[in-house]
This record gives C-alpha cells, structure tokens and sequence, in this order.
C-alpha cells in the first residue's frame, strides 16, 4: 500500500513539475524580447497549432503503441465543441501572458466567480 502511494505521490509531482515548467516557457516565448531587434512574439495561434501538433502526434504514438482502436467512439461533433473550446481558451492564455505573468494568470483562472 505505502508502494502505491509513494509511486502516486513520484507521478504527482512529476506532472506539477512538467505543469510549472511548461507555463515558465510559455511566459518566457510571449514576453522576453528575441534577436537584434528586440522584437516580441506576436502570433499566440502559431504556438497553439505547435502545441496541438505535438499532442496529435504524442497520442497516436500512445494508441498505436498500445493497440487501441482508432475509431471514434463518441460523435465527431463533441469531439470539435470541445477542441474549439480548447484551442479558444489556449490562445486567450497565451494572449493574456502579454499583459501579465504567469502566476497572475494562475491565479486569475483558479478563480472562480462569486453568485
């Protein structure tokens, strides 16, 4: 049983510890100035298509390598509400690190809204 838990507890903060650096290379691609000229990423939808790309290609990697079905088992139509959300919510974040760091931006989506 302590097995377990130490091993949930190892995959835990390996995941918080790929969470932190992934949002520190997020705020440091849409904030720091680049090259001679000091200039600053300007296209957040180019880093959401790379982003969507590396997780195709990560996820068919896993279902071929474990030998899942590629069908689709829900509607194609819940698959797209959902991925437009997805890719909606990811550019506005990346858009807000323009304006605020990251931590800011963590707090302000950990939020939730008073009724």
């Amino acid at each position: 049983m302590w097995v377990s838990a130490l091993w949930g507890s190892i995959y835990a903060a390996g995941i918080i510890g790929c969470l932190l650096v992934y949002g520190l290379l997020q705020e440091r691609i849409m904030s720091e100035p680049y090259g001679e000229a000091g200039d600053i990423f300007k296209v957040s939808v180019f880093l959401v298509l790379c982003n969507r790309l590396v997780a195709v290609c990560f996820a068919s990697g896993m279902m071929f390598g474990k030998g899942e079905a590629v069908k689709n088992m829900a509607p194609l139509w819940k698959y797209c509400a959902i991925s437009l959300s997805n890719v909606g919510a990811t550019w506005c974040q990346y858009e807000a690190l323009k304006y605020v760091s990251f931590p800011v931006q963590m707090l302000g989506k950990s939020f939730k809204m008073m009724p």
